[in-house]
């Protein structure tokens, strides 16, 4: 089956060379490599053209990662979709291993094969799963509650995940309208159609920048934006009802008391500043708890 590579860029004449490299050093040779440059003003544009039709290139307007990575779904001829930033690498078995998973869970309803990634940052490294807290019982399988899971916690998602483009369909792409955050929006719509497989290796070489995600962003907008895409969901008549009801409760919950102590921490009276910080160590300590009780889901797996 033919898989769908997409890679968005903007002045990343620097990475990008090293992006399109490992995925040209996939074992799995059935794909094509679509990158969408949105009009970079550096060598990016020069570096891409050295690689002739191995790649295409498409020009999307500057709207951001998810508006070039919507441009490359329309342009995808595959039947699966993957994606990987333009800073970042795959190791050479990414794609095979994934697609051999979502070949083997086809007859179980398997649309969706995320893989582990190795973060790489300034004080060492960790893997994605890790900061997850997910601990499958397996090296590789099915995963059978990835919408419980997920409601509870962010996955890094977008480098790591091999999508059948039917149920990318059925979901809807990425949301534009969000400056972050969307790679969560659109793992919680998928995580309702079904099990997921994932595999328990890291596959992927995330590099840290100053710009990358969340790392441009705030504790306070992250929280909100994160709010949003919960309250939305809810109310959502296609994915609402398919959320786990109560792990969402608790979750917005408590992302409204964090918004608040946030808001209390950051403002201009000292005792309030205090107040604000003494709430915030109280919810990280509740956090903590709760992570290790019972109530927490864990991934329920299996073999494939």
């Amino acid at each position: 089956m033919l898989v769908s590579v997409i890679i968005p860029t903007y002045n990343r004449g620097k990475t990008i060379g090293r992006a399109v490299d490992s995925v040209l050093a996939q074992s799995w040779k059935s794909m094509e490599i679509i990158v969408v440059d949105s009009h970079s003003t550096d060598a990016t544009g020069e570096v891409l053209a050295a690689y002739g039709d191995k790649i295409r290139l498409v020009h999307g307007a500057r709207r951001g990662p998810a508006a070039g990575r919507n441009v490359g779904i329309k342009a995808a001829r595959g039947g699966v979709i993957s994606f990987l930033d333009s800073d970042d690498e795959w190791l050479p078995d990414k794609l095979e291993r994934q697609m051999k998973l979502l070949e083997a869970g086809e007859a179980a309803g398997v649309k969706c094969c995320v893989c582990n990634a190795r973060k790489e940052v300034a004080d060492g490294s960790v893997t994605s799963f890790a900061i997850a807290r997910l601990r499958p019982a397996q090296r590789e399988g099915v995963w059978f509650n990835p919408a419980e899971v997920l409601t509870t916690r962010f996955l890094f998602f977008n480098q790591v995940v091999a999508i059948r483009r039917e149920v990318l369909e059925q979901t809807g792409y990425f949301r534009e309208d969000m400056p972050l955050n969307e790679d969560y929006d659109l793992a919680l719509r998928l995580a309702v159609t079904g099990p997921w497989a994932f595999i328990a290796d890291p596959l992927v070489v995330w590099h840290e920048h100053a710009e990358n995600g969340s790392r441009a962003f705030g504790a306070l907008e992250i929280c909100q934006s994160t709010l949003q895409i919960l309250n939305d969901l809810r109310s959502s008549s296609q994915f609402g009802p398919l959320l786990p009801a109560g792990l969402l409760r608790r979750r917005i919950r408590i992302l409204n008391q964090t918004r608040t102590a946030l808001r209390i921490s950051t403002g201009t009276n000292a005792v309030a500043r205090w107040s604000g910080k003494c709430l915030l160590s109280y919810l990280r300590v509740c956090e903590a708890l709760y992570r290790r009780s019972p109530s927490t889901p864990r991934m329920v797996t299996d073999a494939l």
